[in-house]
């Protein structure tokens, strides 16, 4: 990241790993290679050095699973330190008008990945909530208005 910052990166693409920070750099072609950052479990230490170093814009590529864990409240997503909390994503579906077809099949989930599966683009409003609470947990860290968070849909 400070390398971002000296070569004059004001926008920088954080990511998870080699796998999101390819299909993020789709959705970037004019960013310099400097500007994408991988965080791996630790969102909350990224975002805070971000705003240390005071970048103007922040996008955060983020698959499913991190997104459920960030947006339960976890700023470390380490599969050691925390696992998916279904009852906060049965929780998410219900406030979000999903089926009851669709929350009896969020009990039987093992990775949050499945969540593609079983919850369709027309209850999109389950997905917007995830992402709003995402911006609730970062939003002390890093100001929502410097803040971009894509769903990356694997």
């Amino acid at each position: 990241m400070q390398v971002a910052r000296a070569v004059g990166c004001e926008h920088i693409v954080i990511n998870s790993g080699a796998k999101s920070e390819r299909l993020v750099k789709q959705q970037f072609p004019d960013l310099s290679r400097q500007a994408f950052i991988q965080y791996g479990n630790f969102i909350g230490k990224t975002l805070a050095m971000a705003s240390e170093l005071d970048f103007k814009q922040v996008t955060m590529g983020i698959m499913i699973g991190k997104a459920v864990k960030l947006a339960a409240g976890a700023l470390d997503t380490h599969s050691k330190k925390i696992v998916m909390d279904k009852e906060f994503l049965i929780e998410l579906a219900r406030q979000s008008a999903c089926l009851e077809e669709i929350i009896r099949k969020i009990r039987e989930i093992t990775l949050a990945r499945q969540l593609w599966e079983i919850i369709p683009d027309e209850q999109a409003a389950f997905y917007s909530l995830l992402l709003r609470k995402c911006y609730q947990v970062c939003s002390p860290l890093l100001p929502p208005t410097r803040l971009t968070i894509i769903l990356i849909r694997e």
